[in-house]
């Protein structure tokens, strides 16, 4: 018996299933009150030193942690979403069911506010001390998965820009190109 193997098509639902599994994999493991840059200029104040850097600890390892688990599959998958962007065929549309640019758009909104999260714990780790007080492996790890976030973005860009310039030159044209502002906008109003 010959078994044949089925090959995943490039489609809508595919961005959505790995933008959706690139979110849900860099979200914190479990809600931590140490991920709130108030919790942790809060803390500081208060000078309780222990509970300082333990709440440090824990931010450092929620940072390893999420940006380990976003780069197996964005390894295994960001590459090959991209690869099969440029090469599907000129003819056919890649998103007909508007299900990947709208999923992409979220990603790149969710990643957006995640960097600002990270941004305002990197704000309040200075204000109470910086690298001198909590040690460079906060710095480091926050770091390295903010690079990582801002690399989705720009990823998550790139693959919706790319749909919708292709899906785009499939549209049908209205004739003709304008020369002119003017001319483009008596067009408009012409239809």
């Amino acid at each position: 018996m010959v078994i044949q193997e089925k090959t995943v098509e490039f489609n809508g639902e595919t961005v959505r299933n790995v933008a959706g599994t690139l979110i849900w994999l860099a979200q914190p493991p479990e809600q931590l009150e140490v991920l709130s840059r108030d919790w942790l200029t809060d803390l500081s104040m208060n000078h309780n030193r222990d509970q300082l850097q333990g709440a440090v600890q824990l931010l450092t390892k929620s940072f390893r942690t999420r940006h380990d688990a976003v780069v197996e599959v964005c390894t295994a998958f960001q590459e090959r979403l991209q690869k099969a962007a440029v090469d599907f065929p000129p003819g056919r549309e890649m998103d007909p069911d508007d299900i990947a640019v709208p999923e992409l758009e979220k990603s790149e909104a969710y990643f957006r506010r995640e960097r600002e999260k990270l941004c305002g714990i990197r704000d309040a780790l200075q204000q109470t001390g910086g690298a001198k007080t909590h040690g460079v492996a906060v710095w480091d790890e926050l770091e390295r998965l903010d690079a990582l976030f801002e690399y989705l973005v720009a990823s998550f860009q790139e693959l919706r820009w790319a749909i919708m310039i292709h899906d785009g030159a499939l549209a049908p044209s209205t004739g003709g190109t304008c020369a002119s502002g003017a001319e483009f906008t008596a067009s408009m109003e012409n239809t």
